[in-house]
């Protein structure tokens, strides 16, 4: 019996880093302005609005043959 000689083409696979600036508008309810900055970095907020820029792109890592 004959082998067959196809090969697999091997896809690249690669890693990259994408950096975004968001500006965002977040409401907290609460009773004070303290309990407002702890709850927003414990818990988050309402998001209400969210504007979203890529700034860069870098390739971290390629896989070739």
């Amino acid at each position: 019996m004959k082998k067959n000689n196809v090969v697999a083409i091997k896809t690249e696979n690669k890693t990259q880093c994408f950096s975004f600036k968001v500006d965002m508008l977040v409401h907290i309810i609460a009773n004070n302005e303290e309990n407002a900055k702890s709850q927003l970095d414990e818990k988050g907020g309402i998001v209400t609005k969210r504007e979203v820029k890529l700034v860069n792109t870098t390739e971290l890592y390629r896989e070739k043959e």
